[in-house]
C-alpha cells in the first residue's frame, strides 16, 4: 500500500478487515456482559446527577469550572456536525478559555435518554439549546441533538466521547421523506 494516500489505506484496511470478519462469521458476544435492572437504574441515576452537575458548573460564571467532566483518557474523542473538533480533554479545556472573561454558556436539555451500557459505561442521547452571553450584550444562541458516552474513572462520571450536531435543512418539496 506504499504511495497510496492515507484515506485509500483506511479504505483498504477497512474493507480486508470486514471480509476477515465476514470470513470468519465473527459476531457479537452471544453473552454480553449484563446488568441486573437495579444496577442500570444506578447507573442511569448517577449519570444524570452528573449531567445535571456538568450544566449547572457550565452555566455557571466561568465555564471551565465543567471542564473536569471531559475524560483524560487518550481515546477520548467529541465530534461536532460530523468532524472531528476535539482530540483530548485538553483540546476542550482549551477552548473553554479561548471564550474570554466574561463569557457565559448556558445549555438546556431536553428529552434526555441515559441508558446503562455496562457496568461504568453509559450513553446519553439528547436535545440542547445553548446560549453564549459576553460583554456589552453579546448573545449567539444554537441546538440540536448530542449524543455523548459516559464512564465512570476514579474520579465519577467522564465524557469519553460525543457528537454533537445541528439541524440540516433539508431541500426540496416539503413533506418529501429525506
Amino acid at each position: 500500500m506504499r504511495g497510496r494516500s492515507p484515506a485509500v489505506r483506511r479504505s483498504t484496511l477497512l474493507v480486508a478487515c470486514l471480509a476477515i470478519c465476514a470470513s470468519s462469521a465473527c459476531r457479537p458476544d452471544a453473552d454480553p456482559v449484563s446488568l441486573s435492572e437495579a444496577h442500570a437504574a444506578a447507573i442511569r441515576d448517577s449519570v444524570r446527577l452528573a449531567l445535571d452537575a456538568f450544566r449547572e458548573l457550565g452555566s455557571g460564571p466561568d465555564p471551565m469550572t465543567a471542564a473536569g467532566f471531559y475524560s483524560d483518557s487518550p481515546a477520548f474523542r467529541f465530534y461536532e456536525s460530523g468532524e472531528l473538533r476535539y482530540e483530548s480533554a485538553a483540546d476542550v479545556r482549551a477552548a473553554l478559555q479561548g471564550l474570554g472573561p466574561g463569557m457565559q454558556v448556558t445549555t438546556e436539555y431536553t428529552d434526555t435518554n441515559v441508558e446503562a451500557l455496562a457496568p461504568g459505561l453509559a450513553l446519553v442521547r439528547s436535545l440542547f439549546e445553548s446560549t453564549l452571553r459576553g460583554e456589552a450584550g453579546f448573545e449567539f444562541s444554537y441546538g440540536g441533538a448530542v449524543t455523548m458516552v459516559w464512564a465512570h474513572e476514579p474520579g465519577g462520571w467522564r465524557i469519553l466521547s460525543g457528537h454533537s450536531s445541528a439541524p440540516v435543512p433539508r431541500g426540496g418539496a416539503e413533506g418529501s421523506a429525506p
